[in-house]
């Protein structure tokens, strides 16, 4: 495999890693977590094309630059959607996230769609591969996109509440037992009240078996 290839189309930056055959017949789609960039796939993209050699690998990076990250870490970084900053854009973000399709899906979609186009290729063709955020964003692109993908592999991203579920891709989830932010430790109190607030805390989480749930309810197999 060769270095890999800065570009700039469809409204992203992107690093891409050509397929050691010169002809694609697969197209896989990398999307980092909160604060990384495009440059940080190399390893990943090596092992990825050892076992599909004749697949282009996009390092696909956010569009919202992160301001300051670039003093502490010696590197910019990057978010698919607002994180820090004012608290009010945070919670309309995340209020998009729980009841409908948030727009970056929509601008992940379109550029993966011209991209296939370009190498004559189908969504039957397209996989990705999300960190975090990356993999939320992934998520939402896929299941709820106009086409089936082949597969998403999600790696601690998760899978929204209420999130519209049009097409039913193979999905790998790799998440821990649950997520520092959202976590609601086990109720040991069995009142009215306590139960009630439970069971809101899980219509609404983000634990990895919230989001096995809400696939299944869908009749994922």
């Amino acid at each position: 495999m060769g270095s890999s290839i800065r570009k700039n189309s469809n409204g992203f930056e992107y690093a891409l890693f050509p397929a050691a055959t010169g002809k694609p017949k697969y197209l896989v789609i990398y999307m980092h977590g909160v604060g990384g960039n495009a440059d940080n796939l190399d390893d990943t993209a090596k092992e990825i094309q050892k076992r599909l050699p004749d697949a282009d690998v996009i390092s696909l990076q956010a569009p919202t630059e992160l301001k300051g990250l670039e003093a502490m870490t010696g590197e910019k970084g990057y978010t698919w959607f607002p994180y820090d900053g004012a608290l009010a854009p945070q919670v309309k973000t995340w209020l998009k996230h729980i009841f409908n399709r948030l727009t970056i899906a929509d601008k992940v979609e379109a550029f993966a769609k011209a991209e296939l186009d370009k190498r004559g290729l189908k969504e039957e063709n397209l996989a990705y591969f999300g960190i975090s955020m990356g993999a939320i964003v992934a998520l939402q692109a896929t299941l709820s996109g106009k086409s089936e993908v082949a597969a998403v592999v999600s790696s601690g991203g998760t899978v929204p509440p209420f999130t519209t579920v049009k097409t039913k891709p193979k999905i790998f989830l790799q998440m821990g037992e649950f997520d520092d932010l959202f976590h609601v430790p086990p109720h040991k109190n069995k009142g009215l009240l306590s139960k009630s607030f439970a069971r809101v805390a899980d219509k609404f989480g983000i634990q990895h078996e919230h989001a096995v749930k809400r696939l299944q309810k869908r009749a994922f197999p």
